[in-house]
């Protein structure tokens, strides 16, 4: 899967109130935090450790370990591709 399909999919979660009843919010939080992790680490070559992705209903927090401010806006971006700066986003990676 490509990121382009990828950004589609999660965007029609988030934008589709119809799309996340279905399966429930508590699912669908977690497929999209699922989601989201996979592209960041790729996105940034796997510089972020302990990496967790929360998603709640109009939040996404983004929690682990960079040496790089960097690695850490690069995990921040990964997350604006896919959800195109809807849902509201704490960046709460510490760089040490």
């Amino acid at each position: 899967m490509n990121a382009d399909t990828l950004a589609t999919e999660t965007r029609l979660m988030i934008d589709s109130p119809k799309a996340i009843k279905p399966s429930g919010p508590l699912q669908v939080g977690a497929d999209l935090a699922e989601r989201i992790q996979g592209y960041i680490e790729r996105k940034a070559c796997g510089r972020i450790r302990d990496l967790q992705v929360v998603c709640l209903d109009d939040l996404i927090i983004l929690q682990g370990r960079s040496r790089t401010y960097h690695a850490k806006q690069l995990a921040q971006e990964a997350v604006l591709d896919l959800t195109r700066g809807k849902p509201l986003l704490a960046n709460q990676i510490v760089v040490c």
